[in-house]
């Protein structure tokens, strides 16, 4: 159900944000998209272009429940809620002792290639004669 309510709410944030599907509706519409009621509770006013996406809003919701409870798919969810019950995941401790040991090797990294970056430029100046032209 995560799934299908997240798929939900993004087709519903990219039909009703500013500049959505709605506004696109509203300004192809111009005057034939009267308001049939006002106020309307949390989109504001109910006009035509406003029926029309929330069909399209309903369509999605159909369609996308319909593919997410396909036996197949629906297994291939439900095996994968079983296999994350499986994993362990690590203490904070273990996580900060990774998250250290990362960054000291980063560091390490760093401060020997830089070394070495120096080194072999000093070597490619001397033999280049000082690098002038």
């Amino acid at each position: 159900m995560l799934s299908f309510w997240a798929i939900l709410l993004l087709a519903a944030y990219g039909c009703f944000h500013s500049g959505g599907l709605v506004s696109v509706l509203d300004r192809y519409m111009g005057e034939s998209n009267p308001v049939l009621i006002d106020p309307f509770p949390l989109l504001g006013r109910l006009r035509v272009s406003t029926c029309i996406v929330l069909g399209l809003m309903l369509l999605v919701g159909i369609v996308t429940y319909a593919s997410l409870h396909r036996p197949k798919i629906a297994d291939v969810l439900i095996d994968t809620e079983l296999e994350m019950q499986k994993v362990t995941w690590p203490t904070w401790g273990e996580a900060w002792q990774g998250t250290m040991a990362v960054t000291i090797m980063v560091v390490v990294l760093f401060l020997f290639l830089s070394v070495v970056d120096l080194l072999l430029l000093k070597a490619m100046q001397m033999l280049t004669g000082g690098g002038a032209a």
